[in-house]
């Protein structure tokens, strides 16, 4: 058993590694944009990340060349627009915990052309209900 063991050789793919990955994709994405989860943003960027290594027998037409082996290609659109939706989610999120953490009511104002509402009173300035 000399030659038995061969290191990974890159050209042999399993057929379902890229199916599996852009319906990893769309899925992350869709869920990100839905419901915005921080979780779920990270695991959008890795399965980007994973995307740009993958691609390689879907990557279309060559958009922009850095060197004679190295270029950006239309399957990598796919990774960016990824990255794009991952950090659109971590800004919601980042978002939406600064409003949680402000407290309720915090940045808000009544809108123009409104009285404010007292707790002693109604809105019309008039004593509001009196119990018996």
């Amino acid at each position: 058993m000399t030659g038995g063991w061969r290191p990974y050789d890159r050209r042999v793919d399993l057929p379902v590694v890229i199916p599996l990955t852009l319906l990893a994709l769309g899925l992350s994405a869709l869920g990100a944009l839905v419901r915005p989860r921080w979780d779920v943003a990270v695991v959008l960027g890795l399965l980007a990340a994973i995307w740009t290594r993958v691609n390689g027998p879907v990557e279309g037409a060559i958009l922009h060349t850095w060197s004679a082996g190295r270029g950006f290609t239309e399957a990598d659109l796919v990774s960016v627009v990824a990255l794009v939706v991952s950090a659109v989610t971590l800004l919601r999120c980042a978002w939406r915990l600064a409003r949680r953490l402000a407290g309720p009511g915090a940045g808000r104002s009544a809108p123009s052309g409104t009285a404010p509402v007292s707790s002693a009173g109604s809105a019309r300035g008039g004593a509001g209900h009196q119990g018996p």
